[in-house]
């Protein structure tokens, strides 16, 4: 694993996802096989392996200070292309130098926050996030531990996130679901639907068809999940009958476990 610390431009900046997006971490340890985030390398001139580095934005919450000053109010998502709960969080603490900071901010008043990850560390940080009013999201797509450990392999287990996140809830914590992506013969939407159906709300994202995505993935899909190479081709090939089988069953189980879905969000016309 390349690791080091990073001086970093800008904390807190505005993206066309949201209003704003903070990452405290470039890279990302979970190595998930899907990541869309892998495009990063290309602006930063990284060589190694997607999942084989991480680069801690040292100065982030102290640049975040000015910056909560002089933005205009919005919405601030963390985080968008790492997890900023991913292992090495647990030693450096800066995610929750991050949250501290806000916390502290006496412009912190201008923003609603929300926070996305797979990992049960953000245990640690349910005070800082309840006393923040920030939404929690878990992001899932199978509950099959074994498919979970090949395609997300230091990510915590699904039923480890779950978990979490009903702890979270039973804090005071507003909590969603992020079922993403919906892997062809792998993700069972009605199964996650069910376990997820304690939180407000959920997202739903199909698999990123960009070329560096499908790179990664498809190799381990072949050798791990052979029987499911036909639906991952129909799905890449056919992508507008891919959404609308998805779109399809996402209506009917919204409806069957009453929990509403933000919005089925799509790659391939990107």
């Amino acid at each position: 694993m390349e690791f080091k610390e990073i001086k970093c431009k800008s904390c807190m900046t505005k993206s066309k996802l949201t209003d704003y997006v903070i990452n405290p971490y470039t890279g990302c340890m979970h190595g998930c096989k899907y990541c869309y985030a892998v495009f990063i390398k290309r602006f930063q001139d990284i060589k190694a392996e997607w999942g084989d580095f991480v680069y801690a934005k040292a100065n982030c919450p102290e640049l975040l200070k000015k910056e909560l000053e002089k933005n205009k109010p919005g919405h601030i998502w963390i985080s968008s292309v790492t997890d900023c709960y991913q292992p090495i969080e647990g030693k450096l603490l800066l995610t929750r130098k991050v949250l501290e900071t806000i916390a502290k901010s006496p412009n912190k008043n201008k923003f609603t926050m929300e926070i996305l990850t797979k990992s049960a560390l953000v245990k640690r940080d349910f005070d800082l996030i309840k006393g923040l009013n920030a939404e929690l999201g878990m992001s899932v797509n199978t509950l099959n531990e074994k498919a979970a450990r090949i395609i997300e392999p230091l990510a915590s287990s699904p039923l480890e996130r779950i978990k979490t996140l009903k702890e979270a809830k039973e804090a005071g914590i507003h909590v969603y679901g992020f079922i993403s992506p919906v892997l062809p013969g792998i993700t069972n939407l009605e199964e996650i639907f069910e376990a997820l159906q304690f939180c407000e709300y959920v997202w739903v994202e199909l698999l990123n068809m960009r070329k560096a995505c499908l790179e990664r993935l498809m190799p381990a899909v072949r050798k791990e999940f052979p029987e499911t190479a036909k639906s991952f081709d129909f799905a890449i090939n056919h992508p507008e009958e891919y959404y609308n089988n998805v779109k399809k069953e996402v209506e009917m189980l919204s409806k069957k476990y009453n929990l509403r879905v933000q919005d089925i969000v799509r790659h391939d016309k990107e």
